[in-house]
């Protein structure tokens, strides 16, 4: 009466497991590497309107010229609002801290800018000068919301950058 017992070996699932993690990693870095070649990095125009990698490099010398900037001259933005699909004219004025002269001889780029994309940037130089303000325009703003007009102002050797909010309504 012997029974035929045969011993059976307990299913091992480790080797599989190591097996299908290291094809799951591959897997997610084809899928990672997928996605970020479907969404390349934009050059980021930035505050400085310089590329990050020149800002990173010369960051010192940029903030000691703004503190300069911001002790001899102040900006006036005679714009807060923008109304969608109508032409418009960005005035801005520098002036001096002291005595609140317009200073007419400032060079000024301005870009403008939605803040979560640079596809729809538009790079402005002065069109003229009204009262004492630099007359940037006339533009045409589609798309609602928030936009920030970035300025890189130059006054002989000063130089200086400001942000600015501007809202564009219906």
């Amino acid at each position: 009466m012997q029974a035929n017992l045969e011993k059976k070996e307990p299913f091992n699932a480790w080797p599989y497991a190591i097996v299908a993690s290291i094809f799951g990693i591959i897997i997610a870095c084809g899928v990672t590497i997928k996605i970020a070649l479907d969404n390349p990095v934009q050059l980021d125009g930035g505050f400085y309107l310089s590329k990050y990698q020149d800002v990173d490099d010369t960051i010192n010398e940029l903030l000691a010229k703004q503190k300069i900037f911001d002790e001899a001259y102040s900006l006036e933005y005679g714009l807060r609002k923008i109304t969608m699909g109508e032409s418009t004219v960005i005035p801005i004025a520098v002036r001096a801290k002291a005595d609140g002269t317009a200073i007419d001889s400032a060079s000024i780029r301005l870009l403008l800018t939605r803040p979560d994309s640079n596809a729809f940037n538009i790079e402005l130089t002065p069109t003229g000068m009204e009262n004492g303000f630099y007359l940037f325009g006339p533009i045409t703003v589609d798309l609602p919301g928030r936009w920030q007009l970035l300025s890189k102002i130059s006054v002989g050797e000063k130089e200086g950058f400001i942000k600015h909010e501007i809202f564009a309504t219906p």
